[in-house]
């Protein structure tokens, strides 16, 4: 190994404090602002929607967002992003559809094979705010009701958000404020929104939002869609944080779309004013 005079020692070490004190940043810091893009959760489910959302500040990781994850109506289990036995879904080995790109986000369309169709769009609104739209159309013959959704914000990949518990994944109550997920509902809670999955939960919440706290700073993501949000729960063991929504019964022919958001914010959760939004 050849050897590295004292001269030639310092000189390095100059060269190296200079990279660390470089305007440009680091790996860590050098990539900020929101970013959309198509990405993939379980490849060898290739009919899967899943978008990947940066925070806006600085961050090498994303959030996976399973969009939706499920379909659940009267005439079945309409659309499952994955396999899970427990579930039978009405449509099998579904071909994959690719995103569209465009300048603010992506967006995407699918037919099913009884002329049901729904799509949906991830946009950049603004520095902190990410904007939802799912729309279904029917296309069938037979009414469509009871249509309940679940959209999964997947959060293994952004470590700040990925610790397997739910102790920091919290709803708002009327009387209590915002309580984390693994608290025990106070007796008497009541609200419009439901806690736990869709239609099984509880309606104490009356907020519709659910909402994630970061582990490195005071920071946070939440996630809603609006009033159209039927509940809000949370898997540890993914990790992941759902809110969850809901479209309107469709007669043969009719259509609809909801809009719902992803919201990062950066301060105490007890400074977020989720009324701004």
């Amino acid at each position: 190994m050849a050897r590295t005079s004292r001269r030639g020692f310092l000189r390095l070490t100059g060269l190296l404090a200079a990279v660390r004190g470089s305007p440009q940043g680091t790996y860590e810091t050098h990539a900020k602002g929101i970013r959309i893009l198509p990405g993939a959760w379980r490849p060898h489910y290739p009919w899967e929607h899943i978008a990947w959302i940066s925070p806006p500040w600085p961050s090498q990781d994303y959030v996976w967002l399973d969009f939706p994850e499920a379909i659940f109506t009267s005439q079945g289990l309409l659309f499952l992003s994955h396999v899970n036995p427990p579930f039978p879904t009405v449509f099998h080995d579904l071909p994959p559809v690719a995103w569209r790109r465009a300048a603010d986000g992506i967006s995407y369309e699918r037919k099913l094979p009884n002329g049901i169709s729904f799509g949906g769009s991830v946009s950049k609104a603004g520095e902190t705010v990410v904007t939802l739209e799912l729309h279904l159309s029917n296309g069938a013959k037979e009414p469509l009701k009871n249509i309940t959704l679940q959209t999964c914000a997947f959060l293994r990949a952004i470590r700040e958000f990925g610790d397997y518990t739910r102790a920091n994944k919290y709803v708002h109550l009327a009387k209590t404020g915002w309580l984390p997920l693994s608290a025990p509902i106070p007796e008497g809670a009541a609200g419009p929104y439901r806690v736990g999955w869709r239609t099984s939960g509880r309606p104490v919440a009356d907020l519709p939002v659910a909402v994630v706290v970061s582990n490195q700073a005071a920071r946070l993501m939440a996630m809603t869609w609006g009033t159209g949000t039927i509940s809000m729960v949370a898997n540890p063991n993914h990790p992941c944080v759902h809110a969850d929504p809901k479209f309107k019964d469709l007669a043969p022919g009719e259509a609809a779309s909801i809009h719902g958001k992803l919201i990062f914010f950066e301060g105490k959760l007890e400074d977020f004013d989720f009324s701004k939004y």
